[in-house]
């Protein structure tokens, strides 16, 4: 074969990988036994989620007050319902680079970037992935 249509061929598959859209289960596979910041797109952080098994999830705002909850798949979404709150949101997720892109139901996108468990205060009784010690670093703090 070509070598430079090889090389056209393998560019075009990972152009197609990057910003494609997850399913819920991909979704599960890349979070479950992680934390994730979720950020704002201008890099403010909105808070910590931690994904545990059986789509349990913590999550930990910006403030450090904590909510347990877990996700559902609701029309190929990944919907968020806690403790506190009775209505749920609605995510659709894509990757970019070493990160994800979530779009939420009302069309608002916001960053999920890897972070240590150590970012995290929430009490769980849950182990989370051992690798996750060597997670990306969460964005600094904003100074305003």
């Amino acid at each position: 074969m070509n070598c430079r249509f090889l090389t056209v061929l393998a560019l075009t598959l990972a152009s197609t990988a990057h910003g494609q859209e997850l399913s819920p289960e991909e979704f599960q596979a890349r979070t479950e036994g992680r934390a994730f910041g979720t950020y704002f797109m201008d890099g403010t952080l909105l808070g910590i989620e931690i994904f545990l098994s059986d789509r349990k999830v913590i999550w930990q705002d910006a403030s450090g007050t904590c909510q347990k909850g877990h996700w559902q798949v609701d029309n190929g979404h990944v919907c968020y319902y806690y403790e506190f709150s009775g209505l749920g949101h609605c995510m659709i997720y894509r990757v970019e680079g070493a990160d994800m892109i979530g779009r939420a139901d009302y069309g608002e996108d916001f960053l999920l970037r890897q972070g240590s468990k150590d970012d995290v205060t929430c009490p769980t009784d849950e182990p989370l992935l051992s690798h996750i010690d060597r997670g990306i670093t969460l964005l600094p703090a904003r100074a305003d």
